[in-house]
């Protein structure tokens, strides 16, 4: 059996095979560089900072698609000025590639969240994810160094969870610095014992205290009472400097607290007739104004009434005026009309007259001459007759 014939036979198939397929995978790749646009590409354009409507009418005339994300507000940009965007400024994309685009939206509010009593770095960063700025940061004497103790927007104190509007103008942070080496706060110890009272001073490292009685006292560590101190308490005090107590009896303590008590609540009493009367004066005041305010509008209403009559009466005035001149010059026109109709038929009838007259003088004209030839033929026929004689 002939074996080699075979062979030739299916390397020959097999070479074919490997043709067609090459060429099927030549055509193949040739489809997908067309479909995929190979080669071909746009340069991503910077929109940072463009409105919506410019953005999408700049990707439109490059061929790009876009996608748009309106959950994200920032105080630096004006609403609907685009934030962010993805692929970046200056990437090469081909043409149907969706754009990412992040647009500064009014939809979004922002809300203060729990930064008291956090740190500095801690809290900027909760403001950051926000999208809450800082105008500026005050920083004042506490011990908790680098700690927010407060937040001010637009001069008043705001807490956690407040709605800030959407052009909002910044906030104020109010972070403590602590205290400079050796100063502290100095505490109230008036109304303290003596023993008390030197226990909580030593226990906030005052360790010079100076005392002093304003009469003798009988077991001073026990009834003897704090009734003054220097310097007051809550401020910020060198620990080395001596500290000034004033000291007195306890039913001494109790008459001075009672007398300032009642002293205290007579000028609550006074203070609160003074808001009254202050409160009363002024709804008077502002009773008084409404009154005021409603008589003018009411004068003013009456006016512009009255103004509004004089004016409908002038109207309505120079609207008749306006009529009876129309008439007058329409009667003028039809008198002016009828002048002119009677003109020209007098003119017609003169016309007709001295046509008629010019008629009959023609006719008359005609008529002599007639009579005229008439008589010159009856002459010239006597004298034929008479020559015709005369030759006879």
């Amino acid at each position: 059996m002939n074996y080699s014939k075979y062979f030739v036979i299916f390397i020959i198939n097999f070479l074919v095979s490997i043709l067609i397929l090459y060429k099927i995978t030549q055509l193949s790749l040739k489809w997908v560089d067309v479909y995929t646009k190979h080669g071909s590409y746009v340069v991503v354009p910077n929109l940072i900072g463009f409105t919506l409507p410019k953005s999408i009418l700049i990707l439109k005339k490059l061929g790009l698609k876009y996608d748009i994300d309106t959950s994200h507000y920032d105080p630096n940009f004006k609403i609907n000025q685009i934030i962010s965007f993805s692929p970046e400024a200056g990437d090469h994309v081909k043409e149907g590639r969706y754009v990412y685009i992040q647009v500064n939206s009014q939809s979004s509010q922002s809300v203060l969240p729990n930064i008291i009593n956090q740190e500095k770095k801690i809290a900027i960063k909760l403001l950051h994810a926000s999208h809450i700025s800082v105008k500026e940061i005050r920083y004042i004497n506490n011990r908790r160094k680098d700690t927010v103790l407060k937040v001010l927007y637009q001069n008043k104190s705001i807490q956690f969870g407040y709605r800030f509007p959407f052009n909002q103008d910044g906030i104020i942070l109010i972070i403590g610095k602590g205290y400079k080496k050796d100063n502290f706060l100095v505490p109230n110890v008036v109304g303290m014992s003596l023993y008390s009272a030197i226990y909580t001073l030593k226990n906030q490292l005052f360790h010079e205290i100076n005392f002093y009685y304003d009469h003798a006292i009988i077991n001073p560590d026990k009834n003897a009472k704090v009734y003054r101190q220097k310097p007051d308490s809550g401020i910020i005090y060198d620990k080395n400097k001596p500290v000034e107590l004033w000291l007195t009896s306890k039913e001494l303590l109790d008459q001075f607290i009672q007398i300032k008590e009642k002293d205290l609540k007579e000028k609550d009493l006074k203070e609160k007739d003074l808001k009254d009367k202050d409160l009363k004066d002024k709804d008077l005041k502002e009773k008084d104004l409404k009154e005021k305010d409603l008589k003018e509008k009411d004068l003013k209403e009456k006016d512009l009434k009255d103004k509004d009559l004089k004016n409908k009466d002038l109207k309505d005035k120079d609207l008749k005026n306006k009529d009876l001149k129309n008439k007058d010059l329409k009667n003028k026109d039809l008198k002016n009309k009828d002048l002119k109709n009677k003109n020209l038929k007098n003119k017609n009838l003169k016309n007709k007259n001295l046509k008629n007259e010019d008629l009959k003088n023609k006719n008359l004209k005609n008529k002599n001459l007639k009579n005229e030839d008439l008589k010159n033929e009856e002459n010239s026929n006597c004298c034929k007759t008479r020559s015709k004689r005369n030759s006879y």
